[in-house]
């Protein structure tokens, strides 16, 4: 059986090693990363969010979300308030130093898109995110599948 040496997975992979590059050389100044910019942008975008419910929205396994908001913590972008109710669940909030970060990583990240996709007309951009969208609810799909058949 012949293998195909190039695949859409290999061009996915290089769109995503070179996003966290940038995204790591662009943040340094403010000390994180790409790891930590989905976080910051999603806790700001849902203020009082859990960790949990932030795995679950990004697809993360629980040690991937702790470190992350281990990291923005320390770095004082975001802070963790306990739930009330339920003492062992922790709300997560930005904080006002993270509020001009966040609209920084907002330009960074339509400066870079804007990069990628300038020369397409706008149709292919449009189907071209579509299509990724499909993509990525299928492996979602694929792996919840893979986990509840497991044994």
């Amino acid at each position: 059986m012949k293998h195909e040496s190039i695949t859409i997975l290999r061009y996915i992979s290089i769109l995503q090693r070179n996003t966290n590059r940038y995204f790591d050389l662009t943040l340094e100044p403010d000390q994180i990363g790409s790891g930590q910019q989905f976080f910051l942008l999603r806790i700001a975008e849902h203020e009082g969010i859990t960790m949990y419910d932030l795995a679950k929205l990004g697809h993360f396994d629980k040690g991937t979300v702790t470190k992350a908001v281990q990291k923005l913590s320390e770095q004082g972008y975001v802070y963790l308030e306990p739930d009330p109710h339920d003492r062992r669940v922790r709300h997560l909030y930005v904080t006002e130093q993270a509020r001009p970060l966040i609209e920084r990583v907002y330009r960074l990240r339509d400066h870079w898109t804007d990069s990628l996709t300038r020369e397409l007309p706008p149709e292919t951009q449009e189907q071209l995110l579509h299509t990724l969208q499909i993509l990525a609810e299928r492996s979602c799909q694929t792996l919840e599948e893979m986990q509840s058949s497991a044994p």
